[in-house]
């Protein structure tokens, strides 16, 4: 089963349920909801997933037993129902998570609704629209102009971006030899993409990028800053539905911690959406990666 990347939001009831704890702990949940859950359709993949946690007026550590959900998904536009299926992921630390997951194709525009219902008829819901497609393209820089920046156009219309990373491979020498060290480094460039007409504009700025690498290579100690060779840059561009808006303008745990103030789910918590990446490597012109300082 291929496995969707799942972006690793955080709601609190979802912490709650994940803590490390004995199971003496008897701190009492004052919450009515029965489901969180995150997950989401990728219409780049051919099995979607999501992961259902109980919310419990007990915590404890989550067991690998079945637990009372019944997860179904409605194509809206067609009617169509499909049944998820459960099955137990353990983690390295020994707990267990519950992910659901179902085969079928997502196409642009489908708009889906996940119910999880328990024996009681409780349910918590969310719905999704997938997202277009979007295609990545190299600006062809202009060796006359004096900046330092490789442009990338993402034509098409999506409505987020809620992620973009940007990825350096990069080769530097051990200090005081000839070893090579592959060692790379990404930068966040969310929220750094401008909307232009037919798609987003995204510029990477070679030349700061470098300075913080070197910097990183410096305090590194291990590696010798004379030489840092640029071999391939990856961008990573996470495509969102029109829901997938942080109220912080950042994905950062720290800020979505908090019960309902990143989600979608209605008598619940968490966040179940519809969205893919796009990826595109490449190797920018010699005469860009010569002036922003790479060997």
């Amino acid at each position: 089963m291929r496995r969707n990347r799942i972006l690793p939001l955080l709601a609190l009831a979802a912490c709650l349920l994940t803590l490390r704890c004995t199971e003496s702990v008897q701190t009492r949940l004052e919450i009515e909801y029965p489901f969180t859950i995150w997950g989401l359709i990728n219409p780049k993949a051919d099995t979607h997933v999501v992961r259902v946690f109980e919310i419990e007026n007990t915590i404890r550590l989550i067991r690998p037993d079945p637990i009372d959900a019944r997860v179904t998904s409605t194509r809206l536009q067609t009617g169509e129902t499909v049944a998820w299926r459960d099955s137990v992921i353990q983690l390295p630390d020994g707990d267990y998570r519950h992910a659901y997951w179902a085969a079928f194709p997502a196409a642009e525009g489908e708009t889906y609704r996940l119910d999880v219902t328990r024996s009681d008829g409780s349910t918590s819901s969310a719905e999704t629209t997938v997202p277009p497609a979007v295609s990545l393209e190299i600006i062809e820089a202009d060796s006359n102009h004096t900046d330092v920046i490789q442009s990338i156009f993402i034509r098409g219309n999506p409505p987020t971006l809620p992620r973009i990373d940007v990825e350096y491979f990069l080769v530097g020498f051990r200090t005081g030899t000839n070893t090579p060290i592959e060692n790379p480094i990404t930068f966040s460039y969310a929220n750094r993409a401008e909307r232009r007409p037919g798609g987003w504009l995204l510029d990477l700025t070679l030349g700061e990028d470098f300075r913080i690498i070197f910097q990183e290579f410096e305090e590194n100690g291990e590696v010798s800053t004379a030489l840092i060779q640029l071999r391939d840059i990856e961008v990573r561009v996470h495509v969102g539905d029109e829901k997938w808006v942080s109220p912080s303008g950042s994905f950062d745990a720290e800020a979505l911690v908090e019960p309902g103030v990143f989600t979608n789910v209605t008598n619940g918590f968490g966040y179940f959406g519809a969205g893919y990446v796009e990826a595109i490597r490449f190797q920018p012109p010699t005469f860009l990666i010569t002036r922003a300082g790479f060997d």
